[in-house]
């Protein structure tokens, strides 16, 4: 959720953003038997409290490395951007400030800042190895790297009990370097992932706030493109009558709405046949994609179920139109569907706090699969990595241009151009007002006189 300021607030609970699973409320899972009456979310931990719990109520070392990585995150938005784990659950972590004219997806700018916290981690994992020695084996930044990018950090620690920490365990160099390059394209597709979310944001925000005034604008060029077209007919010296005039632009209408139609498709078909990128990547990127897809579908079983009491608490109908919104772009090479991968996972991970937030059956789906022995992109290199931000930022440029993003973030968040650009829209309306009516009036004066002459010769 994008909200409008960095500023806590105080109904903490009355709303949430399920886009992130706070440490506070792992916690108050974990302690519920024990302690019902805690609140957790006022509480400070460090590193070695966690440990502590962990053990105390059978973490395994994976869940336990989720647990200090989120501390970890919380803790550094809240001393760079003042903003707490309750702020986080109510607002979730992209943030736009329309003071400055900026956004922040906070995940992203702990990531930014993660070498400034390494040497915590690897203090950290030395105790853990001191508790697990098993653990001397295992690959701290191949770890940190596969949490990182796939977002288990946002979800319930809960949900991690049948993860293998072993997995990364006595590790070939040529691995290490796929999480490595794993990790960079990931940042990658979620920076554009962001960006695409508050272009749309935004897009939203200006059409609602000029709605009447694009609408009315809208149907005014419409209307002025038709009746241009109509008063070419009217000069044509075989139409004379108006039965005859009105014949003719009722089927120009239907044939330029058969046309445009068709033009769409044939210009969706010559995009599919020009795409270069079909090979090993998409082919299974495709896989990966559908089955992530029907988890999410799976989670959204009260949009097929309207009578279903649980629909009134979730939107599931919104998560699963979202859902379907994602999978059937026509997506053929692999850097665009590897940005479709990622914003299925967000939406998955949203769908699915947001169903144990509100104690609603929930599955989860291992969507990690991608690192196992079968890798996906067991050939990702630095010249991968490359491409992938070439293109990521040519689509975020080219996104922006067709929206007018900078434009309309000026009109929406200042107040003064806001009441400018109202009163100019309102001009246009008036201008184009003033050419219908012309227009009009000419086609009228034409067939007037047609109509005189034939009559008269």
């Amino acid at each position: 959720m994008i909200t409008e300021n960095y500023s806590d607030q105080s109904d903490a609970g009355s709303r949430h953003d399920a886009t992130y699973y706070p440490l506070f409320l792992d916690i108050a899972a974990m302690t519920a038997k024990s302690e019902p009456d805690q609140d957790c979310s006022q509480k400070v931990y460090n590193a070695g409290e966690l440990m502590e719990l962990a053990i105390q109520y059978d973490c395994s070392e994976f869940q336990t490395m989720v647990l200090i990585l989120k501390n970890a995150f919380e803790g550094h938005v809240f001393l760079t951007m003042g903003i707490s784990s309750v702020t986080l659950y109510e607002q979730g972590t992209l943030h736009i400030d329309p003071a400055r004219d900026s956004h922040c997806e906070l995940s992203l700018h702990f990531i930014d800042h993660l070498d400034s916290y390494r040497d915590g981690f690897k203090r950290t994992w030395q105790q853990l190895q001191e508790i697990s020695p098993h653990l001397k084996d295992i690959s701290i930044d191949s770890l940190l790297f596969f949490l990182l990018s796939f977002q288990l950090y946002k979800i319930p620690v809960s949900s991690l009990d049948s993860f293998d920490i072993n997995r990364f365990s006595n590790l070939s160099e040529k691995k290490k370097r796929f999480f490595r390059h794993y990790f960079e394209t990931t940042m990658i597709a979620q920076h554009a992932i962001a960006e695409f979310t508050v272009i749309g944001h935004l897009n939203e925000l200006y059409q609602e706030r000029f709605r009447e005034c694009l609408l009315k604008l809208s149907t005014r060029e419409s209307l002025l493109y038709q009746l241009r077209t109509k008063l070419i007919y009217a000069n044509d010296p075989m139409i004379i009558t108006e039965e005859q005039l009105e014949k003719k632009y009722f089927s120009f209408l239907i044939t330029h709405e058969i046309h445009k139609d068709s033009e769409n498709n044939r210009l969706e078909y010559a995009s599919v046949e020009d795409e270069n990128g079909v090979g090993e990547y998409s082919t299974g990127l495709k896989s990966y994609i559908r089955h992530l897809f029907m988890a999410i579908s799976k989670n959204c079983r009260e949009a097929f179920a309207i009578s279903d009491e649980t629909a009134k608490t979730v939107d599931s109908t919104k998560f699963f139109i979202d859902s379907n919104a994602i999978y059937n772009e026509m997506n053929f090479n692999f850097n665009d569907q590897f940005i479709q991968f990622h914003r299925l996972i967000n939406l998955f991970v949203h769908v699915y706090n947001t169903r144990i937030i509100h104690e609603l059956p929930a599955e989860f789906f291992d969507y990690t699969g991608i690192d196992q022995d079968k890798m996906l992109c067991k050939q990702l290199n630095e010249e991968v990595v490359a491409k992938l931000k070439i293109h990521a930022g040519e689509k975020i440029a080219e996104r922006k241009a067709s929206c007018q993003t900078n434009f309309k973030g000026k009109h929406v968040f200042d107040e003064e151009l806001a009441r400018i650009h109202k009163e100019y829209l309102k001009m246009q309306i008036q201008f184009l007002d003033q050419r219908i009516a012309d227009i009009l009036a000419e086609i009228k004066n034409i067939m007037k006189q047609k109509t005189v002459g034939s009559v008269v010769f």
